[in-house]
C-alpha cells in the first residue's frame, strides 16, 4: 500500500548522476523510477532497493549484492536488458541503473489478448532462449523466469522483440535450501519454479527450461498448466502431477513442451540450446514462422528515448537440429509438412518419462523418426514452390517473391571483434557509458557499433593503478586493445622522532624522557 504524503525521492540526485523524475512501478524488493542520467541527458530506469534489504539486516547482503550486479552487468545480449551502473550511495541506498524500456509484460499481453498463435509463442520462446543462453554461459541462472519478467518491445516493424528482465539480482545464486530460508528469499514464482527448486536441491541451467515451458504453455493455451486455490497446492502439482492437456496445439509443438515440463531434470532439453533447436525446426519442418523476422541484426532506436538497440545476428542459425534425447511421440516432428500457424490439430498425449531402454531402441526411434519423414514427404500432394528463406549471415541484395517481384534485402551485418587485455588483468574497460570485462575479455560488436572508421575511448580501470585512457578507430571485423597500467606509489609517513623541549612530552615519550609503554621508535 502507498505510504502517506509524497516520495522523498522523487526530484533527488543518487550518486551525483542520476536525477529520480517519477515512480514506475513498486514491488516486494523495493521500487523502480524514472530517471535521467547527467550528464548524458539520457532516461533510464533506477531500481531503488527496499531500505529493509541492507547490511543491517543481512550481514552478507552487501558483498551479495555487488557480486550479483558486477555479473549481471556482464550480460550484453539484445534480448537481456542492459544494466549501466549499480552502486550505494553515501545514505546507504542500493540502486541498479539500467536501460527505460517501452512497451508491456509478456503477463499483460497475454491477459489482452489471451493465447497466442504457435508461430507467435515460439517466435518469442526463441528469443527468450537466446537471452538465456547467454547467461547460463556465465554461470547465471535467472530461477524466477515467469511472464512478468518478459518484456514485448516495439523495435522498427517489429511489434514482439523481446527483453528478459531481473537475472538473480539480490539472489544467492549459490544459496542452500537453508539459506534461502533464513534469509527469506525463497526464490521463483510458485506458478513457473521447477520441481527440484521446490524440494530445495541445487539448481542449474534446466531449471529455466522448465519455467520457459511453464511459459510456453501459457502463451499456446492461455493457462498455466498447473493453477490451484493455494501457493502450496501449485508447488505440489508441479512435483507430482502431469501436464493437463494442451488442446488445439500441433502435436510436434506439444512434444517440445512436455519435454521442457519434464519433472526430473535429466529428462529435459539439457540446454537453452537444445531447446532452441527444437523450435527452430519446428519452425524449419513445418512452416510455424512469423511473416517478420528479427534473427538479422541490425541497428535502431527504441522509442522516443534516443536509447541504440541493437539485434545480434543469430550465431549458428543454419539448418536446424534436434538436441538432446527426444521423447516418444517426437518422431511427429518430421511427419507434417502440412501443418500451418492456425488451425486445429489432432491432440497428442502426454509423454511419459523416458524408460532408459537399452541403447537399440534409441537408435530404431531415429530410424523411425526419418522414416516417418520420408513417407510424409512422398505421400504430401504437391505444393506451390516456395521461396527459399534467407541465410542468417549472408543476404543477397535483391529477391523475388512468389509474385515475381523483387525486393531489397536487409543489408549483410556488419561486426566486429574487440579484444580488450590489460597488464596487470582484471581491469574493467569503459566505453562511453558502457562497461566491459574484467579483463581479458573478448566483446562483440554489431551494426553502428561496429562501423568501420568509428573512432572509439577505452578507459581502462583497476584498484591501485593510475587509469589508461587510448583511442582506436575500427578499421575490420577485429579491434585488439592493449593497456599497460601503472601501479600508484604509496607514500609513507613515518613518526616525527624529534624531541621538542626538554622538560616538555617527547614525540616518542613522557615528560620525564622516558619511551611510552609498547612504544615503538619504528613501526615498520
Amino acid at each position: 500500500m502507498p505510504g502517506k504524503g509524497p516520495d522523498p525521492l522523487i526530484g533527488r540526485v543518487v550518486n551525483d548522476r542520476f536525477r529520480i523524475v517519477s515512480m514506475i512501478a513498486r514491488g516486494g524488493m523495493g521500487k523502480v523510477y524514472r530517471a535521467e542520467q547527467a550528464p548524458l541527458g539520457r532516461e533510464i530506469a533506477l531500481k531503488v532497493l527496499n531500505p529493509n534489504y541492507s547490511g543491517d539486516s543481512d550481514p552478507e547482503f552487501h558483498k551479495r549484492f555487488f557480486l550479483e550486479a558486477s555479473t549481471c552487468s556482464k550480460l550484453t545480449h539484445p534480448n537481456t536488458v542492459t544494466i549501466f551502473d549499480y552502486g550505494r550511495s553515501d545514505d546507504d541506498i542500493y540502486y541498479i541503473a539500467m536501460e527505460l524500456l517501452e512497451g508491456r509484460t509478456l503477463h499483460r499481453a497475454l491477459r489482452d489478448e489471451g493465447p497466442m498463435e504457435p508461430a507467435r509463442a515460439m517466435h518469442v520462446a526463441r528469443q527468450i532462449c537466446r537471452s538465456l543462453r547467454e547467461a547460463h554461459a556465465l554461470g547465471v541462472i535467472h530461477r524466477d523466469l515467469k511472464p512478468a519478467n518478459v518484456y514485448l518491445m516495439k523495435h522498427g516493424d517489429e511489434s514482439d522483440f523481446v527483453k528478459v528482465l531481473d537475472f538473480g539480482l539480490v539472489k544467492d545464486l549459490d544459496a542452500t535450501g537453508e539459506d534461502l530460508t533464513q534469509t527469506g528469499l525463497f526464490m521463483g514464482s510458485p506458478k513457473y519454479m521447477s520441481p527440484e527448486q521446490i524440494r530445495g536441491e541445487k539448481v542449474d541451467a534446466r531449471a529455466d527450461v522448465y519455467a520457459l515451458g511453464v511459459i510456453l504453455y501459457e502463451m499456446l493455451t492461455g493457462g498455466v498448466p498447473f493453477d490451484r486455490p493455494n501457493s502450496v497446492n501449485i508447488l505440489m502439482a508441479h512435483v507430482h502431477e502431469a501436464p493437463p492437456p494442451m488442446n488445439s496445439i500441433p502435436p510436434a509443438l506439444e512434444q517440445v513442451v512436455l519435454k521442457a515440463l519434464a519433472k526430473a531434470p535429466e529428462d529435459r532439453f539439457d540446454s537453452m540450446d537444445a531447446m532452441l533447436a527444437a523450435l527452430k525446426g519446428l519452425a524449419s519442418d513445418a512452416g510455424l514462422s512469423v511473416t517478420h523476422s528479427t534473427e538479422i541484426g541490425v541497428s535502431g532506436e527504441i522509442g522516443p528515448l534516443g536509447i541504440t538497440g541493437r539485434y545480434d545476428a543469430a550465431a549458428g542459425e543454419g539448418a536446424p537440429t534436434i538436441q538432446g534425447a527426444v521423447p516418444s511421440g517426437a518422431a511427429q516432428l518430421g511427419a507434417e509438412p502440412g501443418m500451418q500457424a492456425s488451425g486445429a490439430y489432432p491432440h497428442a498425449q502426454p509423454v511419459e518419462p523416458p524408460n532408459r531402454t537399452p541403447w537399440v531402441f534409441a537408435g530404431l526411434g531415429v530410424l523411425a523418426l526419418l522414416g516417418a519423414g520420408v513417407v510424409a514427404w512422398m505421400t504430401r500432394p504437391p505444393e506451390p514452390v516456395a521461396p527459399t528463406p534467407p541465410p542468417t549471415r549472408s543476404i543477397p541484395a535483391t529477391q523475388t517473391d512468389t509474385q515475381g517481384t523483387s525486393a531489397t534485402a536487409p543489408p549483410t551485418v556488419t561486426t566486429t571483434l574487440v579484444v580488450l587485455r590489460s597488464e596487470p588483468p582484471g581491469a574493467t574497460v569503459t566505453v562511453d557509458d558502457r562497461e566491459y570485462g574484467p579483463t581479458p575479455a573478448d566483446v562483440e560488436w554489431t551494426g553502428a557499433d561496429a562501423e568501420r572508421g568509428r573512432q572509439i575511448t577505452f578507459l581502462f580501470s583497476l584498484e591501485g593503478h593510475r587509469d589508461y585512457s587510448v583511442t582506436r578507430v575500427i578499421t575490420g571485423d577485429r579491434l585488439e586493445v592493449d593497456a599497460e597500467l601503472e601501479a600508484m606509489r604509496t607514500r609513507v609517513i613515518r613518526p616525527n622522532r624529534r624531541r621538542i623541549r626538554r622538560g616538555n612530552r617527547r614525540a616518542d615519550g613522557d615528560e620525564t624522557g622516558g619511551p611510552v609503554k609498547g612504544y615503538k621508535l619504528d613501526p615498520y
